[in-house]
């Protein structure tokens, strides 16, 4: 078993109904901390990737390739650039592979969180959707089994909102509401768990997870 393009169109299907519900959760945890559009953009951004026929191309990187150009057009906001960046660095790290195995997950993640810093000026500890990165590429590394990936992904993604959510932030919009931020969820570390949970098949983001498909 392994990434190919039809686990990503897979991924993408599910995440693009989950927002249907997603997109007011996000926007109300935004709007506790900055202009409460988070869901909004996701919503639209992740509308456009679903759209793209990725099973068409012809290997996985074009497909994330053509993922990024796709999204370049839908978005300009600081997290819609961050997951165009996410795709650039997943379609250069598979660049004419037809599939990616398993155990590369953990590996791509942290080239992803490496790439989201750079482009965002972001640091770990800051409470933002990096530390979230962070968190999934470390629990993920090593790990081959898309059963055991997606309950090692389940409780990362739980653990880390947990650990952060009574810390400040003190980077982006929301570190001007540093002393407010305490005791909520940071909007994008926020979407990057609802969208896990998501994509490993979860309804109820709270319970234990099941598997990729």
């Amino acid at each position: 078993m392994a990434m190919t393009q039809e686990t990503l169109a897979t991924a993408l299907e599910r995440a693009n109904t989950r927002m249907d519900t997603l997109a007011d959760v996000l926007n109300a945890a935004d709007a506790k901390l900055g202009d409460g559009d988070t869901g909004t953009m996701l919503a639209r951004l992740i509308a456009t990737f679903a759209a793209v026929d990725v099973r068409a191309t012809p290997d996985l990187g074009t497909a994330f390739m053509a993922l990024a150009k796709a999204g370049a057009a839908s978005t300009g906001s600081s997290l819609g650039t961050l997951v165009i960046t996410a795709m650039m660095t997943a379609g250069k790290a598979s660049a004419s592979q037809s599939a990616l195995g398993w155990d590369r997950l953990g590996p791509l993640l942290a080239a992803i969180r490496d790439a989201a810093m750079a482009r965002g000026k972001a640091e770990l500890g800051a409470k933002t959707i990096v530390d979230g990165l962070d968190a999934l590429a470390k629990s993920l590394a090593g790990e081959e089994d898309p059963a055991t990936i997606a309950q090692i992904a389940d409780r990362t993604m739980r653990a880390v909102l947990e650990d952060f959510r009574p810390r400040p932030c003190t980077m982006g919009r929301a570190r001007m509401f540093a002393d407010t931020s305490r005791g909520l969820d940071d909007p994008g570390m926020l979407a990057l768990a609802e969208l896990v949970w998501a994509v490993i098949g979860h309804e109820d983001a709270r319970h234990a997870g099941t598997a990729f498909a």
